[in-house]
């Protein structure tokens, strides 16, 4: 029986890398080609979706601790970002557009469920290099985030996710990201989640190569 329940478990994962991997190189070719830059633009919150109810219903351990991972960063997330926009002061000045779809307090309820889906990704994959220090993982995650954030950020322009004051990306952004991420990152191996084999490794580099190909080709 616990044979069969693995065999299930590693075809469930399967399926999930191959979501991941398939929604992301159809969301890039819609990305790029121009007359259907508008239908993929509005599919942008859907797609968020997709992705944490992946990270969700393939989590086959603890779920009380998933939950509470999964409260924990999209209230900290949120909040932080709801802080960033009304002061300015945390990653600069900036405002949301109308691509990550409905707002409280000018920031979209999606911004949490991106903070989810990237701490998640991020600590799973640095998870499975074997690092047992939280807090070099944390470290190096924080790394990863910021590299990610660099390729991230003029796209998110261009498509209007967000959009800088002056159009300009401050450095204190990138200071503000590796901060946020380390302290989510930690809070996350603090609750031991288990480890779920390539799912987060294959999401993070999925959106990674997503918005590098755009960095380079919309530019």
């Amino acid at each position: 029986m616990e044979g069969q329940i693995d065999k299930n478990d590693l075809k469930i994962k399967k399926l999930a890398i191959a979501i991941i991997i398939i929604f992301h190189l159809v969301g890039l070719l819609g990305f790029l080609i121009p007359v259907a830059q508008p239908y993929f633009i509005k599919l942008v919150p859907f797609h968020l979706l997709l992705m944490f109810a992946v990270i969700v219903c393939t989590y086959n351990a603890d779920i009380k601790r998933l939950a509470l991972f999964v409260c924990g960063v999209f209230l900290c997330g949120f909040l932080v970002e709801v802080l960033g926009v009304k002061t300015g002061k945390i990653f600069g000045s900036y405002y949301y557009g109308t691509t990550l779809g409905f707002k409280i307090a000018t920031v979209p309820l999606l911004m949490g469920v991106n903070w989810v889906i990237l701490i998640f990704s991020t600590g799973q994959m640095i998870k499975s290099l074997k690092i047992r220090n939280g807090i070099l993982a944390s470290l190096i995650g924080g790394l990863c985030l910021i590299t990610f954030d660099f390729f991230l950020e003029p796209v998110a322009m261009k498509f209007d996710y967000w959009h800088w004051d002056w159009h300009e990306i401050p450095l204190q952004n990138y200071i503000a990201w590796f901060v946020v991420s380390v302290i989510l990152l930690k809070f996350y191996y603090a609750l031991g989640l288990k480890q779920q084999k390539y799912i987060g490794t294959a999401m993070f580099l999925s959106q990674f190569i997503f918005f590098v190909v755009l960095y380079m080709t919309t530019r």
